[in-house]
């Protein structure tokens, strides 16, 4: 159903939950049928609040402008094509009122529900400095909802300012300014088993990865572990971050998978960064890489090729995180070195991805200007922080660590 139908600012009134006549009129927008109304209708779980607690608001200061409105749309849509399976509506004031009545004062808000029992808010900050941006937050183990508060010794002490009760995941901007909460609700499902879109809202608010996970759903992969359906599960590094990708499979594309013999060879792309999972979650024993499997992955991943190390005319070195005596740039223009550097990186072959951060790069520049990118973990003097290098972002390799080490040494050491 589309979000944008049903958007909400500048109700004013209080409003029963789930009538038959909303459903209804949200059905008939969605163009559906008269069996489907009857359908939609029979299987709507009912919300378990305590309507006798549930204090009702005058909601007009939480009417959102245009500009906010757009603002939560470029949230909200990403978000929910992360679960097709779920389809959401809007939810009631008085519902909304219920969770986020601690904080309603400071934020405006726009709360997403589903038939099945799984709703989300998101919320939008009233003040210019918002006043989250510094509280703190946990899952309180014993009524299993949020608090708000400081850590006064980090995992142990926490001195609590606010109960967000009923919501059972919190996120927020690094600035306090955009607030996500994932709602617990008691429906059939009884243990919600699929990840918390609150991943996907950090991605994009915290981590600039909107255009990432737009191009993951043009791919029709995910950016969390789908529900209720077996999966593969990718991993890549890319300039020092680690990304992660999933792509739902059925059961007949599990058994085509699983009964393939012919290889994908590891030059192509390592297995070690894709994993199968069955419909709970759980890793399906390790298979090698054959061509069904590297047809479900591929277009996540940027294939490259030691053939492609030739004519090169300089190499630059760039540190993500440079010690205050280390270079950020070093570049290499010397002919005789550069060819001593690429003959070592021609020599290495496919290894096992070190438990290390990539973070920084090797840029090799040809002589027609074309670029080959390498990414490198840090190098310290007397201080292992990994061999070797990711060429492309689907396969590690390395010349050996002694051969690796003195590369570093000799021409890197600044």
């Amino acid at each position: 159903m589309n979000i944008f139908l049903q958007r909400f600012y500048g109700r004013y009134y209080t409003m029963k939950l789930f009538s038959i006549y909303t459903l209804i009129i949200i059905v008939l927008l969605s163009g559906c049928t008269k069996k489907e109304i009857l359908e939609n209708t029979q299987s709507s779980t009912v919300i378990n609040v305590d309507e006798s607690k549930a204090t009702v608001y005058d909601f007009t200061d939480n009417q959102l402008t245009d500009t906010e409105v757009k603002e939560l749309e470029s949230l909200i849509f990403p978000m929910e094509v992360e679960t097709p399976e779920i389809n959401y509506t809007d939810m009631e004031q008085d519902l909304l009122s219920v969770y986020t009545e601690p904080i309603k004062n400071d934020y405006k808000f726009w709360g997403r529900l589903s038939n099945d029992g799984y709703c989300y808010i998101l919320g939008i900050s009233k003040q210019e400095e918002p006043v989250l941006k510094d509280l703190d937050y946990r899952l309180d183990e014993s009524s299993g909802y949020i608090q708000l508060g400081h850590w006064i010794v980090e995992g142990e002490s926490f001195e609590k300012v606010v109960d967000l009760l009923k919501v059972r995941s919190f996120w927020k901007s690094k600035d306090g300014r955009l607030l996500y909460l994932g709602i617990k609700q008691y429906s059939d499902l009884d243990d919600i088993k699929y990840s918390d879109l609150g991943e996907v809202f950090d991605a994009i608010v915290n981590k600039d990865r909107l255009e990432y996970i737009n191009q993951l759903h043009e791919k029709h992969f995910r950016a969390i572990e789908p529900f209720g359906t077996s999966y593969i599960a990718m991993y890549k590094w890319k300039h020092g971050e680690e990304f992660y990708a999933y792509k739902p499979i059925s059961p007949d594309e599990l058994g085509i998978i699983t009964s393939d013999k012919t290889p994908v060879p590891p030059e192509i792309i390592d297995g070690q960064y894709v994993h199968l999972c069955n419909d709970e979650g759980e890793g399906i024993p390790f298979i090698h890489m054959n061509q069904s499997l590297y047809k479900m992955v591929e277009d996540f991943y940027e294939v490259r090729s030691l053939n492609e190390i030739t004519d090169i005319s300089s190499i630059k070195r760039i540190r993500k995180n440079p010690e205050k005596w280390q270079n950020k740039v070093l570049n290499i223009e010397d002919a005789d070195s550069v060819n001593e550097i690429v003959k070592v990186l021609k020599n290495s072959e496919v290894y096992y991805l070190g438990a290390t951060s990539y973070e920084d790069l090797l840029i090799l520049t040809k002589k027609d200007g074309s670029e080959i990118e390498l990414q490198i973990p840090p190098y310290y003097p007397e201080l292992f922080t990994g061999e070797g290098f990711i060429l492309g972002d689907a396969v590690y390799y390395s010349p050996g660590r002694e051969e690796w080490l003195e590369l570093m040494d000799k021409y890197f050491n600044k």
